[in-house]
């Protein structure tokens, strides 16, 4: 979720190349650091809406630029009843002015988990990076269940229109919020449909500095690499139609919902152990799992979700081992334990999790803490597989809506790296904070179970 920094132009070329830093504040030609979340893994960027800056959560998993009104309501969602705006914590709030325009007769509405935004759609100038958009749709949210961190305020969704959350009508319930869709173009969409950037961008996100509690999250770039050091091998995927999702979605259409590819494998190694009678460390042999599967890559989930056989084993491999909490979801592993290691094979190369803080989580009530790599996604009679930040902190990445295909590169080590154990919510929130129990800044499976 987030705004300009710097902009590299000449006199003949109207395209722009931007870079974004993420958790930092753009002024002229400086950035400086943002204050890291409570959780330390949300990532949020400035973007100006009719001249006013607000720090948003940039997300591939979701479609739709969402701020909260001054007026809007918060609700409990245990309770649907109104509570004190400051329980939902969101960093600001949007004046509407009198002269907005809104969409006659549609409503905005999307689901994140556990958490339900609602509102107006309406037109605003939106500008990212130096780069305006004059007439943009926006979610202008009057009820919200979701709980943010403080410093964010809705969500820079940078997907595909099929999964834009205006609605035709005014009265909405949970089943249409997934289904009956007035789709239009996002904002980078109509960005780079205007021909004001290259059809594509990219992510470098960095780990927080060991112990830190600020600093910089990474990079978003705008038809432009981020200036990180990287390997030299690049690997596309196509973005992929995703496979089993309800065909109301897409009102029966075979089209790009998703930035979903195929991962051609996985490879995994538990994490040694130390044998009581020689007191020397055991090593364990490398593991691989070769059956395809569809993974939705998303900068909006903290988590990687991975087939239930793929996800037990990897943390079977923790030293001592994760236990999954039925109630949750999540597996709960020690604080200390020794990390496994885990490759993520795309075409004939893999990437592997660099750093073991890429693995464990603290819950943020600092009682216990959890594994980064859970199970499928469950909806209404199908899964989705998750690609997460646990994973996306080793690459840099592409999504190339002209190519229709993602690309990546390894991250070196000499990249920013990180605290032990991140302090993670496992629970609760909007993208702006934690976004719903596992699918951070993703609407679509949490939704389907919701009626």
């Amino acid at each position: 979720m987030k705004l300009p920094i710097t902009i590299f132009f000449t006199t003949f070329i109207t395209i722009h190349a931007l870079l974004l830093p993420l958790n930092r504040r753009a002024t002229q030609n400086r950035t400086t650091p943002l204050t890291l979340t409570t959780n330390g893994i949300t990532y949020e960027v400035p973007i100006l809406i009719n001249n006013e800056t607000f720090y948003v959560t940039p997300d591939t998993g979701s479609s739709d630029l969402w701020i909260p009104v001054s007026n809007f309501t918060c609700i409990d969602p245990s309770t649907n009843l109104a509570v004190p705006q400051s329980e939902c914590n969101f960093g600001r709030t949007y004046t509407v002015p009198e002269k907005t325009e809104f969409v006659p007769n549609q409503t905005f509405g999307v689901q994140y988990g556990s958490g339900i935004a609602i509102g107006r759609v309406g037109y605003g100038s939106v500008t990212l990076n130096g780069i305006s958009v004059p007439r943009q749709k926006i979610g202008f949210v009057d009820r919200s269940t979701d709980r943010g961190d403080g410093l964010g305020s809705g969500v820079l969704g940078l997907g595909f229109p099929a999964l834009t959350s205006a609605h035709p009508g005014t009265e909405l319930n949970n089943r249409t919020l997934l289904f009956n869709r007035a789709v239009y173009d996002p904002v980078f969409v109509a960005m780079y449909k205007a021909g004001l950037v290259e059809p594509w961008y990219s992510f470098a996100i960095d780990r927080p500095s060991r112990n830190a509690s600020t600093g910089p999250g990474g990079w978003l770039g705008l038809g432009e690499i981020p200036p990180v050091p990287k390997g030299d091998l690049w690997v596309a995927k196509p973005i992929e139609v995703t496979k089993g999702l309800p065909e109301e979605l897409t009102e029966g259409k075979e089209e790009i919902s998703l930035m979903t590819l195929t991962v051609d494998g996985v490879v995994w190694k538990a994490a040694s152990a130390l044998n009581s009678t020689t007191r020397t460390n055991v090593t364990s042999p490398l593991v691989s799992n070769s059956t395809k599967f569809q993974a939705v890559v998303d900068t909006g989930n903290h988590l990687n979700l991975l087939p239930a056989e793929i996800a037990d084993a990897v943390n079977a491999g923790f030293n001592p081992p994760a236990v999954l909490d039925e109630e949750t979801g999540l597996y709960i592993v020690d604080c200390a334990a020794r990390t496994p290691e885990l490759g993520i094979v795309l075409n004939n190369h893999t990437f592997w999790h660099q750093r073991p803080e890429d693995f464990i989580y603290h819950h943020e009530d600092g009682e216990g803490c959890f594994s980064s790599i859970g199970q499928t996604a469950m909806g209404e009679g199908y899964g989705l597989n998750f690609l997460g930040d646990a994973w996306l902190r080793n690459v840099v990445s592409v999504y190339d809506f002209g190519k229709r295909e993602m690309r990546f590169v390894e991250r070196k080590e000499g990249a920013k790296g990180g605290v032990e154990v991140f302090k993670g919510s496992a629970m609760g929130g909007s993208g702006v904070g934690g976004m719903g129990l596992w699918i951070v800044g993703f609407a679509l499976v949490a939704s389907l179970g919701c009626v």
